[in-house]
C-alpha cells in the first residue's frame, strides 16, 4: 500500500496508476464487494493501509514493453545517450506523432497480469506500412498497454467500483507525453504527485504513524503529498481514441487464441 499511501489514494473514487516496469491500477473502495462479481472478473479484493477501505489491482506489461523498444529500436543510441549523459528515453518520446499511432499493439509480449493471467501469450502488431516510424511504433506500445487496463477498468462499474480520478506515479509518470496519452484514452485526469516514487513516501508515512509521528495516515498524507500537475484528457482526442480502443478490442478478439496457439508452440 505504499504507492497508494504515497500518492494520496486513500479515498474512494480514487485510484492509484502506476507506471513502472507493469502499468498498475489500484482503486479505493469504501465497502466489500461481492467475491463472486469480483472473481467472474478475475479481480481481487485486499484491505487498504486506511482502515474501513479495500483496494483490487489490475497491471499488465508497460515499461517492460518500452524497455523492449529501446534495446530492439535503439541499442546504438542506448549506448552513446549514456556516454553523454542523456536521457535515452526521452530522445524516443520525441519521436512519438502527436495523435493516435495507426499501429495497434496486443501488449501480451510476456504472461500477462490480472485480471487475464495468460501464461501462453505473444504480442501482436498491426498496422505497419512502409512509412511507419519507430515513433509511430512507441506510439502503438503505450496506447495499447492503456488499452489493455481500459478494457478491465469497463468492468469495474459492474462491481459497484468506481474511478473518478488517477495518480500517476512511477518512473513513466515523469514522461508528460506518456501520462497524457494515458488521461486521453482513460477518458479522466491524471494528476502527477510531485514525488513519483510514491513508494518510498508511502512506506515513510506509514513508518511516521507507526512511530507516533502523524496521528493517522490520512494526517501523514496530507502533510507530505504534493501535487505537481494535473493532466486532463482532450476531448478530441478522447474520441478519436475511444475508435482506437475499438479496433484494439477487435483485435484481441481476433487473435487472441491464435496468439496463444503460437506461444504454446513455438516451433
Amino acid at each position: 500500500m505504499g504507492n497508494a499511501n504515497g500518492s494520496s489514494v486513500i479515498g474512494e473514487g480514487r485510484a492509484m496508476y502506476g507506471m513502472g516496469t507493469f502499468i498498475c491500477i489500484v482503486p479505493v473502495f469504501s465497502q466489500p464487494r461481492d467475491p463472486n462479481v469480483m472473481i467472474a472478473r478475475g479481480l481481487n479484493s485486499e484491505h487498504h493501509a486506511i482502515p474501513g477501505k479495500y483496494v483490487t489491482f489490475m497491471y499488465n506489461e508497460g515499461g517492460a514493453l518500452f524497455k523492449w523498444f529501446r534495446d530492439t529500436f535503439a541499442r546504438a543510441e542506448r549506448q552513446l545517450a549514456r556516454e553523454a549523459g542523456e536521457d535515452i528515453y526521452a530522445r524516443l518520446l520525441a519521436e512519438i506523432p502527436n495523435g493516435p499511432s495507426e499501429v495497434t499493439v496486443l501488449p501480451r509480449f510476456s504472461a500477462t497480469g490480472r485480471p487475464d493471467l495468460i501464461s501462453d501469450a505473444c504480442g501482436v502488431i498491426v498496422g505497419l506500412r512502409l512509412d511507419t516510424t519507430r515513433g509511430d511504433i512507441l506510439k502503438g506500445i503505450l496506447e495499447g498497454t492503456t488499452f489493455y487496463v481500459r478494457e478491465w477498468v469497463a468492468s469495474l462499474p459492474a462491481t459497484g467500483i468506481h474511478i473518478t480520478d488517477y495518480r500517476a506515479v512511477g518512473g513513466g509518470s515523469k514522461s508528460d507525453a506518456w501520462t497524457q496519452v494515458c488521461a486521453d484514452i482513460m477518458g479522466r485526469p491524471f494528476m502527477r504527485p510531485k514525488v513519483t516514487e510514491a513508494g518510498a513516501l508511502g512506506a515513510a508515512i506509514m513508518a511516521g504513524v507507526g512511530s507516533g509521528i502523524f496521528p493517522s495516515i490520512a494526517s501523514g498524507v496530507e502533510s507530505m503529498v504534493r501535487l505537481d500537475r494535473t493532466f486532463d484528457p482532450s476531448p478530441e482526442r478522447q474520441r478519436l481514441y475511444d475508435g482506437r480502443f475499438q479496433r484494439y478490442t477487435r483485435l484481441r478478439t481476433l487473435v487472441q487464441d491464435y496468439s496463444s496457439h503460437l506461444a504454446s508452440n513455438p516451433g
